[in-house]
């Protein structure tokens, strides 16, 4: 048999004897072809020992030699070719393909998860955060985000600025699942234009151009009729700055909150004022406490950090937001809370993204968890399922890498599994199985392709949160449209929730109790 097919053979061998992993990591890919490369090399050179210790003459091996040069030369791009494929096949047998959908991935059966007891040891001692210092915490921002807001309040116009509500607590934080350290709040700051002015939100309609993983709106400025504005009144005109009109009515200014996109708000314009205002309101404050306040991300003017003197810090995220509809949800700008829990995809609108506001829920899933506590056993699993979830995701992609998924697409599985299961599947002694049971849905979801958002599009057999009709009615957003958009993100996603399975038993060892009798 001529040697390059010997090699061949022996590769293709190689490579079918193993079972192949479900997708491996670039890492992975590069040790393997490494290892094919020493052993092709390997392979060669026995051959060539071989050949020499034939006892032929020296012309017979130099024609042999040339025989197989010319084999080699004429061969060596099918067998590098081949070898190539052997590589892609072997590294992701079964290739995810979207044709109006997604293809599925062949089933490997999980690794099975800890036993409940090393389980629930390990949730108390290495995930749950002490109630009192989340409590502490909460108390600490909130008192001083009401004090720097009332700051803001005071150095605006009260006629000719925006116009501040009270705060609304969101997220993680203040639905008590939240996992990691430094602890950081979540607040919805509403506002409004002065009056008689008034803002009006409205959905966008799905665009075909872009990954379905939000629902937007606009925010469309309403003025009244004409005359009505103060900045009609002579009298004042003089040293006034009206942030609605310029000299040829809505919007002329390039200074003005919204004039680029008259007459849409635009939220870039939005947070500027933002934080231009809390820089002023801070500044009139500041000699009250005994801290530090820094802004922590640039490109978010509402991320605050809070620098206390022996080095502890404190997060806290104010996020300007427009009601939509008379309702809890509220449309957040483009970059408003870029945390976890809120991002599922950055990609925004085209064009006119600069008036595209993100419409949020979070007050409606921070409602729904409330009302879905009330009805489960004394110290239900729910949020302790989700934690440890959270905690052996965050711990798998420090080891891999990033997998396109976030703790948000966690936290919406376990919405839906809230809403199917009974409440007494909840009970703590449960926390087994109810993690096996949101690991295969997220996978399922994975496969699929498709992760329906838990509010929007809502099913009639959910409680009366006061969602409105228009939003129950909606197409929901898929959150793993970004993934569906780049099959290789879909197949990182679902390599890396199959090795947080096989992994999980090694993570609760490693971070639990040495004892599991010992909490």
């Amino acid at each position: 048999m001529p040697a390059g097919l010997v090699t061949v053979w022996l590769l293709a061998s190689a490579l079918l004897s193993e079972p192949p992993p479900q997708c491996q990591g670039p890492g992975r890919m590069e040790e393997r072809a490494a290892q094919l490369q020493a052993q092709m090399r390997r392979l060669e050179r026995e051959l060539a020992e071989a050949a020499m210790a034939s006892g032929k003459d020296q012309q017979e091996e130099e024609e042999e030699k040339e025989e197989r040069g010319d084999w080699r030369r004429w061969s060596a791009l099918p067998l590098a070719g081949l070898l190539l494929l052997l590589l892609v096949l072997w590294a992701c047998p079964r290739a995810v393909r979207l044709a109006g959908g997604v293809g599925s991935v062949p089933h490997v059966p999980p690794a099975p998860l800890p036993d409940p007891q090393a389980l629930a040891c390990f949730y108390e001692r290495s995930v749950r955060l002490p109630a009192d210092e989340v409590s502490r915490i909460r108390e600490l921002v909130e008192g001083f985000a009401d004090d720097l807001l009332e700051a803001v309040r005071s150095v605006c116009d009260r006629e000719l600025d925006m116009e501040l509500e009270e705060s609304i607590g969101v997220g993680s934080l203040y639905e008590n699942w939240r996992l990691d350290r430094p602890l950081a709040c979540d607040l919805l700051v509403p506002f409004s234009p002065p009056e008689p002015y008034r803002f009006q939100a409205d959905l966008l309609p799905p665009a075909s151009h872009r990954p379905e993983c939000r629902a937007y709106g606009t925010i469309r400025v309403l003025g009244p009729g004409p005359g009505a504005c103060l900045c009609g009144d002579t009298q004042q005109a003089r040293d006034m700055l009206c942030l609605v009109h310029g000299q040829q009515g809505l919007v002329c200014c390039p200074d003005l909150l919204w004039a680029p996109t008259a007459p849409f708000l635009s939220w870039s314009s939005v947070m500027r004022w933002f934080q231009a205002t809390l820089t002023k309101a801070w500044a009139r404050i500041s000699h009250k406490y005994d801290f530090e306040l820094c802004f922590q991300d640039l490109e978010c003017p509402g991320s605050l950090r809070i620098r206390f003197r022996p080095g502890r810090t404190v997060l806290f995220h104010l996020c300007p937001v427009v009601q939509f509809d008379g309702s809890d949800m509220y449309l957040i700008p483009g970059q408003g809370l870029p945390r976890p829990e809120w991002d599922t995809s950055r990609g925004l609108l085209g064009p006119d993204q600069d008036t595209a506001w993100v419409l949020s829920s979070a007050v409606y899933e921070k409602r729904f968890l409330a009302w879905a506590a009330k009805r489960l056993p004394s110290g239900p699993c729910h949020l302790a399922c989700l934690q440890v979830a959270a905690f052996l995701h965050q711990k798998q992609c420090r080891l891999s890498g990033p997998s396109g998924l976030c703790h948000y697409h966690l936290k919406t599985a376990l919405l839906h599994l809230l809403a199917r299961l009974p409440p007494e599947a909840w009970h703590r002694s449960c926390l087994r199985a109810r993690l096996h049971d949101l690991l295969a849905f997220l996978q399922r979801a994975v496969q699929s392709g498709r992760l329906d958002h838990f509010i929007l599009g809502s099913r009639p057999a959910l409680p009366e949160l006061g969602i409105p009709a228009c939003l129950r009615s909606a197409q929901p957003p898929n959150l793993l449209a970004g993934l569906v958009a780049h099959s290789q993100l879909l197949c990182r996603a679902l390599y890396t929730l199959a090795e947080m399975r096989r992994n999980a038993a090694a993570l609760v060892r490693e971070y639990g109790p040495h004892d599991p009798q010992v909490p």
